[in-house]
């Protein structure tokens, strides 16, 4: 897993090893968790929507989600002081999992740290993996 947060790249901030993610090819191919990668704002998603899994024999399976979590008041500071006052504060996630047909994948997350009804992206991370799936029956 590769983790930037505005650019700059974080070692070890996230370990994938030991996460796992599930789809289900049945009659109507589903995957678990929603969110494909657990993390502490796992508990505290609000407004998801996904488009399900979507899979072709050509192209393999696609998968795409966000949400929103509320990281409650934050405050910014400048060499000990705080350059404004402590405002609601959220992170608005969404990745894509694409699985080719030969079990190859793919998955990138972008989270973006936002004030609670502002526009302006105060900070991001783009998470990126690649590898393969392990075919259970």
């Amino acid at each position: 897993m590769e983790s930037r947060w505005s650019g700059q790249p974080i070692p070890g901030i996230r370990q994938l090893e030991q996460q796992q993610f599930r789809i289900d090819r049945g009659g109507k191919p589903s995957i678990e968790p929603a969110t494909v990668i657990e993390s502490r704002l796992t508990p505290l998603v609000e407004r998801f929507s996904s488009s399900g899994v979507e899979q072709s024999e050509l192209s393999g399976m696609t998968y795409h989600w966000s949400y929103e979590a509320p990281l409650g008041p934050l405050q910014f500071n400048s060499g000990g002081v705080a350059t404004r006052p402590a405002s609601e504060s959220r992170v608005a996630v969404s990745g894509d999992l694409i699985i080719d047909p030969k079990n190859g994948f793919k998955l990138s997350q972008q989270s973006r740290l936002t004030q609670s009804g502002g526009t302006q992206t105060l900070s991001s991370l783009l998470e990126k993996a690649h590898g393969s799936c392990r075919e259970q029956r």
